[in-house]
């Protein structure tokens, strides 16, 4: 199974509105060409809490999301030290870093092939109890959809300790914070469709209310409001 998802977008006018970065317990590799002659090779931590940034033209993006537990192998750091951070990949990675980057600025058509080859390469020397972890912990995370903490744990023969003590070092957030951010993820990717007692209970909610005050502690707004577009100020990315 890959450890990552590759979207590129391009010819990004978003000048006019306001962008959302919502709550994510992913860690990214993101590469952006900005207009003229900037710009940015990027590693974006987990974030429990959205972010909202004045829109801006991007004539290129490539995100390279790798899923939650599987950010350590990207980075080489605790995932405890980015949550809420974007850092440029040359302040982890080192000279490879800065280079990777320079390549990119050089020839962004094959921006993609570029990244896959250099994560590949990492990924080829990290030791194997780093990759077990994100592999315990990623099938954690598609367990804690359904079940408790301590179930979990049990049905992966680790402690609990031992569980929240892995989410932390390769996610950057503990399995109560990452099923927190998944059900808002789930929200506002079918709050277009449903609404209600059902959306509430779809997304893995005791009721609307429960799932009221999560979204707006996650999204600074409501439900309502967000749908709406009345959203927070954007703050300087």
């Amino acid at each position: 199974m890959k450890l990552w998802d590759i979207r590129v977008t391009t010819g990004l006018h978003g000048q006019d509105r306001t962008q959302t970065r919502i709550p994510d317990g992913a860690t990214s590799l993101i590469f952006c060409v900005l207009p003229g002659e900037e710009s940015c090779l990027v590693v974006l931590g987990p974030r429990a809490q959205a972010a909202y940034f004045p829109g801006k033209d991007v004539p290129l993006t490539v995100n390279v999301r790798f899923r939650p537990g599987r950010g350590r192998v990207l980075t080489g750091v605790s995932m405890s030290e980015l949550v809420g951070r974007t850092v440029p990949l040359g302040e982890l990675w080192g000279p490879p870093g800065f280079r990777l980057h320079r390549e990119l600025v050089a020839d962004p058509g094959h921006a993609v092939e570029r990244i896959e080859r250099a994560l590949l390469d990492r990924v080829a020397v990290r030791p194997n109890a780093e990759m077990s972890a994100g592999e315990l912990v990623f099938a954690a995370t598609r367990m804690l959809t359904r079940e408790r903490v301590r179930d979990t744990a049990r049905n992966l023969n680790v402690s609990e300790r031992h569980l929240r003590n892995l989410f932390t070092d390769t996610v950057g957030m503990s399995p109560k914070q990452l099923a927190r951010v998944n059900r808002v993820r789930t929200v506002l990717a079918r709050a277009h469709r449903q609404r209600g007692a059902r959306l509430a209970a779809d997304s893995g909610y005791y009721d609307q209310s429960h799932m009221a005050a999560e979204f707006r502690a996650a999204m600074g707004v409501s439900l309502g409001s967000y749908i709406a577009g009345d959203l927070p100020p954007a703050q300087v990315c």
